[in-house]
């Protein structure tokens, strides 16, 4: 055990006979970004899916915070939920039939969080990420900046330890791109969670 955050050992991820995601490893320190690079179709989004339990892998384990969430050998596959990580999609994945607080909320309305509470923790949410007002606003009328915004607020509204990212500023164009690097930065300074 490294004492990392995040530790993922000697992870692979095959669908029929194409490997996705060859014997990857790599630790994330808390506090800490860690950046995979690499081209299009070499298994970034995968290893990220694997993380977050979304993919179950045929080999290798990964651990956060010194518990293994998975690991085929030791028939160890904790379910996404109960991992404590926040997730942002390259397609953002905002729920066109709900509002902007709506989609929001909805990581602590299926953990049963106190209305009250929900309240509280979706509007300081929203301030943090530059959004406060825009609560009652259907969330496929905000541009792509703003949706990106709703989504790293679901990912966030209930304190993950690790925010995973998928490509999540790839739709944006490139000032909106650069700015949003630049919050996003700052965001990750602010609140103290560990990002891949």
């Amino acid at each position: 055990m490294s004492g990392a955050f995040l530790e993922a050992r000697n992870i692979v991820k095959r669908f029929n006979r194409f490997t996705a995601v060859n014997d990857v490893s790599f630790d994330v320190q808390q506090g800490t970004v860690l950046t995979l690079l690499g081209p299009s179709g070499c298994g970034k989004t995968t290893t990220l899916r694997v993380v977050a339990g979304f993919e179950r892998p045929d080999e290798g384990e990964v651990d956060i915070e010194g518990r293994t969430v998975v690991s085929p050998a030791r028939r160890i596959n904790v379910s996404p939920e109960k991992r404590g990580l926040g997730m942002v999609f390259q397609s953002y994945a905002i729920w066109p039939h709900m509002t902007v607080f709506q989609n929001v909320a909805y990581p602590l309305v299926i953990r049963h969080v106190r209305k009250t509470e929900i309240k509280e923790r979706v509007e300081h949410t929203l301030e943090l990420v530059g959004l406060q007002g825009y609560g009652e606003r259907p969330a496929t009328l905000l541009s792509g900046g703003q949706q990106q915004r709703v989504a790293l607020a679901r990912a966030l509204v209930y304190s993950p330890s690790i925010l995973l990212l998928d490509e999540p500023l790839s739709n944006l164009d490139a000032k909106l791109r650069n700015q949003m690097r630049i919050e996003l930065k700052r965001l990750q300074e602010r609140v103290s969670v560990s990002v891949l």
